[in-house]
């Protein structure tokens, strides 16, 4: 996370799954939110993809709080590889302020 109040963002990571067999694809889910007084600007979220899974596909949203006006994946691997993740985004993220990312992988 790049931000100059970095310890004012907050994190939770949920999976829609809680066991999974080879070839199924399960999906995480990222939550961030801005636990500080200020708003926070220059908004990155990382992750990468967890071991023995491979990359199918990554997503804003579906929605962005007030104040941040877009986001983009930035940085993803290729389909059936593994390797980081990068969500920017633009605008400011105001206090109080939450939303998610999410990416999907499938198990080897």
């Amino acid at each position: 996370m790049g931000t100059p109040a970095a310890a004012d963002l907050a994190f939770i990571t949920s999976v829609d799954k809680a066991t999974a067999l080879p070839s199924e694809v399960i999906t995480y889910t990222l939550t961030y939110s801005n636990a500080g007084a200020q708003p926070i600007s220059t908004l990155m979220v990382y992750d990468t993809t967890p071991a023995f899974t491979v990359f199918v596909s990554a997503t804003c949203g579906p929605t962005l709080p007030a104040n941040l006006t877009g986001c983009t994946v930035s940085t993803q691997p290729a389909v059936n590889t593994t390797g980081a993740l990068q969500w920017t985004f633009t605008g400011t993220l105001a206090p109080g302020g939450n939303g998610t990312v999410s990416y999907q992988v499938r198990i080897e």
